[in-house]
């Protein structure tokens, strides 16, 4: 059986909705994001990606006016993050942030 996106995409909008955060990038709109910390094991498999990482933000795509990419300032409680990877599923998208002045060539 597969998966039903509308289901799929209400229920992330309702994860998100519980514990909503506002994040900007690029001085656009605020857009609701849930916020998390991926496992020791996930930083690890990054293989150096993810240097300097602080923490995820999960959102649905469609919130963003301008698709977010890598090496963007993402704005969290008016501190500036910078976007060192991005997962994207069929609905949403993970910003994997960390320090805004980060080594990581991009």
């Amino acid at each position: 059986m597969p998966i039903d996106l509308t289901i799929y995409a209400a229920d992330r909008a309702a994860v998100i909705a519980d514990m909503p955060i506002d994040a900007t990038i690029g001085g656009a709109a605020a857009v609701s994001c849930r916020k998390s910390t991926l496992s020791e094991t996930d930083r690890a498999a990054a293989a150096g990606e993810l240097e300097d990482y602080t923490f995820s933000l999960h959102t649905v795509a469609a919130n963003w006016a301008t698709a977010p990419a890598i090496g963007d300032l993402v704005t969290v409680s008016e501190i500036e993050y910078r976007i060192l990877r991005i997962i994207e599923d069929a609905v949403g998208l993970r910003l994997d942030c960390g320090a805004k002045y980060t080594n990581r060539v991009t």
